[in-house]
């Protein structure tokens, strides 16, 4: 089954933005209670070493995703002097500066939009995308790889998402989780409990979130042929799966740097 690019609510400028903010809330809630990027961490970690880079820069964070985890894998991990940057084109601040207080000196937030294929040049560091990267085009993803070569900036990109029969089965039952999971984000309003409980739009939407989502996902041979069409014959490119959950090859990655620093 190839890639198919249909559109998400939350990429829509138009998308309210209570909608916008319980989706990410809800995939906030979900990465806290399963830890579904807990494999990554390790690979994020042994980039750092490989680089000596000392800042994360989080690309399309919504309202924060699995860095709260990373943040704990890293201070756990003799990286309590790693910087991460939360960064977004419809940033909240609101969660940024929760972060910020909570972590002060190790989490900052971007209060200003961030275009992930052009990142500004004073923010430096490994750039990393968790569920993220299935927002854009194939000409927009090569625009993303581009921009991290050109700046010599190594790059980690993660999905835990599949064209799987067993993704596609979990998004058909996907409002079940959304009603159970949302009150862990800890972020429910008025409006979102309305537009959950009563009228289940959010839901429902992210039911359809999670579907696109699916049929957006690169699989390894998509991301392969991406770095192939872009001009990096000194980066060090690698692609795999790693564990999540009970799946032992749950999370598509793609992770790339210099070869002088491999």
């Amino acid at each position: 089954m190839n890639r198919i690019h249909l559109f998400e609510i939350e990429d829509l400028p138009c998308c309210p933005g209570v909608i916008r903010e319980a989706l990410t809330d809800f995939l906030f809630g979900l990465y806290h209670l399963s830890n579904v990027y807990k494999s990554t961490y390790g690979k994020i970690n042994e980039i750092l070493e490989k680089t000596g880079t000392r800042a994360i820069i989080d690309c399309c964070s919504g309202t924060g995703g699995p860095v709260l985890k990373l943040r704990n894998y890293l201070d756990t991990h003799q990286k309590k002097d790693v910087k991460i940057t939360l960064t977004d084109k419809y940033h909240n601040l609101r969660s940024f500066e929760k972060f910020e207080k909570e972590y002060p000196e190790t989490i900052m937030g971007i209060g200003y939009s961030v275009d992930a294929t052009k990142i500004p040049s004073s923010l430096t560091g490994l750039r990393t995308f968790f569920s993220s990267f299935h927002h854009f085009k194939p000409e927009d993803a090569a625009k993303i790889l581009k921009d991290a070569v050109k700046n010599e900036a190594p790059i980690a990109i993660f999905e835990s998402t599949q064209r799987h029969p067993v993704d596609f089965f979990l998004a058909l039952t996907s409002p079940l989780a959304v009603w159970i999971i949302l009150p862990f984000s800890k972020r429910l309003t008025f409006w979102k409990f309305v537009l959950t409980y009563i009228i289940p739009v959010i839901p429902f939407a992210f039911m359809w979130e999670y579907i696109i989502s699916i049929l957006r996902t690169y699989s390894l041979r998509e991301l392969q042929a991406l770095t192939q069409k872009i001009q990096a014959e000194n980066y060090h490119w690698e692609f795999g799966k790693l564990k999540s959950g009970l799946r032992k090859k749950g999370v598509i990655y793609l992770t790339g740097y210099k070869k002088s620093c491999n």
